[in-house]
């Protein structure tokens, strides 16, 4: 039999609440703990790799602005030119005892004396930043070099190094929030993509247990009306639909018993009209009671058979 085509709507999906929820939610359920799953593994591991890029970039290394001046280096003072200081003079009884003695000292004096002017070695006081220390060269030498001077910078290149320096961590600065930023985006795509996936699935179900509910529930309703005596016209399954051979079956055997029925009919029909020919319903009483009880039969199955 040929059938109308009945378009699938939204609103009647839930036919068969029992089986089409239960299917649905246990598909949609097991998706969410697997994407659950994958989720935590996939962000420790992001995780991971963004703690060690973010290492990466606070590891490298910037330029370096040289200090203005060094306030630790060593200060060297040169006291060769100072005078040296006389010794205190000895007492009265010293003087007397030792006068004699004192003359001939003196001439040594004299002659120390005339030695420290002709270029006896001068005495060189060197103060550090923790200690002093003082050298008598017994001899003149040659002094030590200067320690090394690191060249200045002129205010140009001190600007230039300056601006370097904070690009270099403004770009470091960058990268951590862009490393970060790409970190937060795993997790947002994750998120999305299992809740997509879950309510996917959970429409999904619903649609495709409705293309099974759907011909049973046509099934139903056709068999609760050959049981209170009615045989519609059985349309055809909308596309896509499950349990087609089953559904195939059920046709056939409804079509036959609506062929019985109209043969039942026709032979109801000639014989009401046999006995109406031959006018046993004249006659009869009985005759007339069995032909108005045919007549009812017969009403009752053209009724049902719409």
């Amino acid at each position: 039999m040929s059938g109308r085509a009945y378009k699938r709507s939204w609103k009647n999906l839930l036919i068969n609440k029992r089986y089409q929820l239960r299917f649905t939610l246990f598909m949609a359920g097991l998706a969410a703990v697997l994407m659950t799953l994958l989720g935590w593994w996939v962000t420790r591991v992001a995780g991971e790799a963004t703690t060690v890029a973010k290492s990466r970039q606070r590891g490298r290394i910037c330029p370096t602005v040289p200090a203005v001046a060094d306030a630790r280096a060593p200060v060297q003072v040169d006291v060769g030119d100072l005078q040296p200081v006389a010794p205190p003079e000895p007492g009265a009884s010293g003087a007397a005892a030792g006068g004699g003695a004192a003359a001939g000292s003196g001439a040594a004096a004299g002659s120390a004396g005339g030695d420290g002017a002709d270029g006896a070695a001068r005495h060189r006081v060197i103060i550090d930043e923790s200690s002093m220390r003082i050298d008598a060269d017994a001899a003149p030498e040659t002094p030590p070099p200067p320690p090394p001077v690191k060249p200045a910078i002129t205010p140009e290149q001190r600007a230039r190094l300056e601006a370097e320096r904070a690009a270099c961590e403004k770009d470091i600065a960058h990268q951590i929030a862009k490393i970060e930023r790409a970190n937060r985006n795993i997790v947002y795509v994750l998120v999305g993509s299992g809740l997509l996936l879950t309510l996917g699935l959970a429409l999904f179900g619903i649609k495709m247990t409705h293309r099974v509910a759907g011909p049973l529930h046509k099934v139903t309703l056709y068999l609760a009306k050959l049981r209170d005596g009615r045989y519609d016209k059985v349309y055809d399954l909308r596309k896509g639909d499950q349990l087609v051979e089953f559904y195939e079956h059920f046709k056939h055997a409804h079509a036959g018993v609506v062929a019985l029925e109209e043969a039942d009919l026709a032979r109801i029909k000639a014989a009401l009209e046999a006995l109406e020919a031959d006018g046993v319903l004249a006659r009869s009483a009985e005759a007339r009671a069995a032909a108005d009880a045919l007549r009812e039969v017969l009403a009752r199955k053209e009724a049902s058979l719409v």
